[in-house]
């Protein structure tokens, strides 16, 4: 199986300049914990709502006006829609990641895939309990 066969496809993003109040709000009207950061049509960053706390609020960054490049994770972990499910979830479970951006051949968005995904599309509940077991295990901090 694919990921494109169980990936989010048209992930909404964020621009790297969109407030932290914009995207905290268009988490909670997506009813997402993430959004890609796209700059043009290449992605530069991951925010999570997280982020927006622990490395925004937390540390007294201004929700109004400081941006999303603030706080975003900008080593991003990517996979392709033809990889197989199985090895991106060994991919995320090795990066204790819950989930993975899917670009194409120019580093364009093309979706998201989440650990979700993985066990409400995938027959085999034990591949998702290994990956979420992976992810589980304490990591060291990343950094933005």
């Amino acid at each position: 199986m694919k990921i494109r066969d169980v990936m989010t496809p048209d992930a909404v993003a964020a621009h790297p300049e969109t407030t932290l109040m914009a995207a905290a709000e268009m988490m909670r009207l997506l009813n997402v914990g993430s959004l890609p950061v796209v700059d043009g049509e290449h992605v530069v960053g991951i925010v999570t709502d997280r982020d927006i706390v622990v490395r925004g609020l937390a540390l007294g960054f201004n929700p109004r006006t400081s941006s999303v490049a603030d706080v975003m994770t900008r080593n991003v972990q990517t996979c392709s829609v033809d990889d197989d499910v199985e090895e991106v979830a060994d991919q995320m479970r090795e990066l204790q990641v819950r989930r993975l951006l899917v670009v194409d051949e120019q580093e364009h968005l093309i979706g998201i895939v989440s650990l979700g995904d993985l066990a409400m599309e995938m027959e085999d509940q034990k591949l998702a309990g290994r990956v979420l077991e992976g992810i589980s295990e304490p990591a060291m901090p990343l950094a933005h």
